[in-house]
Parts: structure tokens; sequence; C-alpha cells
């Protein structure tokens, strides 16, 4: 029993020489070693591949952590892109802003935000942020016209509060301003609310004179006459044309060229006469 535990030994003790690199080989050593050279190569190869895994696991670590930041990098790009998206838009508001401002540069222009558009259940009355405190006065004989930053027709002021206005859209049926067809100086008509034109966000233009060619496609601007909306603003565009039978009478539905849904800014135009 003694001598198979020592020869297990030994064969252990040789085998572990034989399997460490740059270990010195005996004869004995060689000739076990053709024995053992096998089983060495595989201790090897195990080692080598507890060792890669740990490598590959240590890699694979690594590039998740990359993957973490790339997907941080990209987030941080899209909201710039979104950021330079909202620049762009405020630009171009901004730009037509201008535009609006240097077209009625003989008016002081207020702008103001749209506080809500539920005062009337179809934009036909809204409440702004500008009143009294900022040089706009409305009420009784004294109205203002409004716009959007595109200079088309919104409606005019109705009365004025301390620090907010009320609008009446030119969807309300008390609503009128002198239009004309756009190009056209030949006798202006009545652009007006109609109760039921407005749950379409349409208005109507009647008391057209005989003669006056009005068609569909036409744009419709303010006459100036009146003495409330100063001349050439953008109304709208006619969608159908009707008449009587005799053809005396005629009325046309227009399409408001203003966004009602999207309206978010408005301008007041002021005479010089009313500047603080």
């Amino acid at each position: 029993m003694m001598v198979i535990v020592l020869v297990t030994v030994a064969l252990l003790a040789l085998f572990i020489l034989t399997a460490l690199p740059g270990a010195t080989r005996s004869r004995l050593g060689d000739f076990f070693g053709r024995v053992f050279d096998p089983l060495t190569s595989a201790f090897r190869k195990a080692i080598d591949g507890v060792s890669g895994f740990f490598t590959a696991v240590g890699d694979n670590r690594d590039l998740k952590l990359r993957v973490e930041e790339l997907e941080e990098e990209v987030g941080k790009l899209n909201r710039e892109i979104i950021e330079n998206q909202e620049k762009i838009r405020a630009y171009d508001e901004l730009k037509d802003a201008l535009n609006l401002i240097t077209r009625f540069d003989d008016s002081k222009v207020i702008g103001s935000i749209v506080l809500n558009d539920e005062i009337g259940p179809y934009y036909d009355l809204m409440r702004i942020k500008a009143g009294r405190k900022h040089g706009l006065d409305a009420g009784g004989n004294i109205s203002f016209p409004v716009v959007d930053q595109s200079s088309a027709l919104v409606g005019r002021v109705h009365s004025s509060e301390t620090y907010s206005s009320k609008v009446m859209s030119l969807l309300h049926e008390a609503f009128s301003v002198s239009a004309r067809v756009e190009g056209s100086y030949r006798s202006s008509f009545r652009v007006r609310g109609d109760v039921a034109l407005r749950e379409e966000g349409l208005c109507l233009g009647d008391s057209i004179p005989e003669g006056v060619p009005v068609k569909v496609g036409d744009r419709i601007v303010t006459s100036g006459e009146g003495g409330i909306f100063p001349g050439g603003i953008p109304i709208g565009e006619v969608i159908s044309v009707s008449s009587s039978e005799d053809g005396k009478v005629v009325t046309c539905v227009i399409k408001p060229a203003c966004d009602f849904d999207t309206l978010q800014y408005v301008f007041v135009i002021l005479e010089r006469e009313n500047e603080p």
C-alpha cells in the first residue's frame, strides 16, 4: 500500500514539474513526459480557456459601459436637435413679427400671448395678456385691430382691463369689417361673423354691390374704410359664392387666413395718437 502511495506522489510531482514552463526534465521526466504531454497540453488549454473567459467578461463589461455612454450622447444630441428646432421656430416667428412691425411702421404695435380661447366656444372671443398697463385701453366706441404674426386678421379688441383685454374674433356674429377683393379697387363689401358658419370656422361676405366680381379662390383683404382697420390686411379666401335668382344679391363664404386652432400670439395695432 505504501508503495502505491509513494509511486502516485512521485508521478504527480513529475506531472507538475513537466507541466511547468521552462522546467528542466531528467531522463525519467523525458520518459514519463511522453506519457503526460497530452495531459499537460490539455491542462494548459484549460488554464488558457479560463483566462480567456475572464478576459471576455471584462471586455463585455467595458463594452456595456461604452454602449451606455453612447446612448447618453445620443439622448443629448436628440435634446439639442429639439432645442434647435424650437429656436428655429421662434426665429421664424420673430422674423414674421418684424415684417409685421415694418409693415405698420406708422402705428404702435403691441404683441401679446393668447391667455385662453375658451371665452367663446368657437374662437369668437379670447383673452390676451395686454391691457391698460401696456397702453391698450379699449371699450365703448374705442377699438383696435388685432392680427396674427403673418398679419392675417384675427378680430378687434372689444374691451380692456388692467393687465388683459378681450378680443372679438372675425367669427363672432357681432363682428364686421369693410373688405374688398385683393387687387381690385371696386366697391367694398362687408365681411362679418355668422352664427351658422362659425361652427365651421368660417365667416360671411355680404352686401356685395351688383357688378362686383367675386369668385372662388379670391383673396379678401380689408378695404381701409370704417376708421378702425388699415387697408390691405388679409382676411381670408373665398370658398363658395351664391346669388339670388335675379343675381342682385350675392354672398360668399370665406375661410379666414388666421389659423385659430394654433393661434398663440397676436398683435394689436394702435394709432400714434393713442401712444401713452
